[in-house]
């Protein structure tokens, strides 16, 4: 163990540190790159299905069970949505945390 004055971390500690804050930002930055590529899926599907309403079943006649669905699916897409942002934003905090801890 290296010895160093007592108001200096000891660089076993400090290399915990940078450890744990690659750690954090390459979670943040996992989670990040998978929600832009779950709204571009959305995004897709629901372009798909607005082009080529046939393809999914969707006729005139059923429209209004359709209406129903996809109001179902826009507040499943907001909480998710709502979910999202608050594990961003938990993450964040804890990034904020990190470096307060690293200065």
């Amino acid at each position: 163990m290296n010895k160093s004055p007592k108001n200096e971390p000891s660089l076993e500690v400090l290399v915990a540190r940078f450890a744990y804050a690659s750690a954090a930002v390459l979670t943040l930055s996992d989670m990040l790159g998978t929600i832009s590529a779950g709204l571009a899926l959305r995004l897709v599907e629901e372009a798909t299905a607005s082009s080529n309403p046939s393809a999914n079943g969707r006729t005139n006649s059923n429209s209004s069970r359709n209406n129903s669905s996809n109001s179902s699916n826009n507040s499943m897409f907001y909480f998710e949505a709502e979910q999202m942002q608050r594990q961003m934003d938990e993450l964040i905090l804890e990034l904020k945390r990190l470096k307060k801890m690293m200065s």
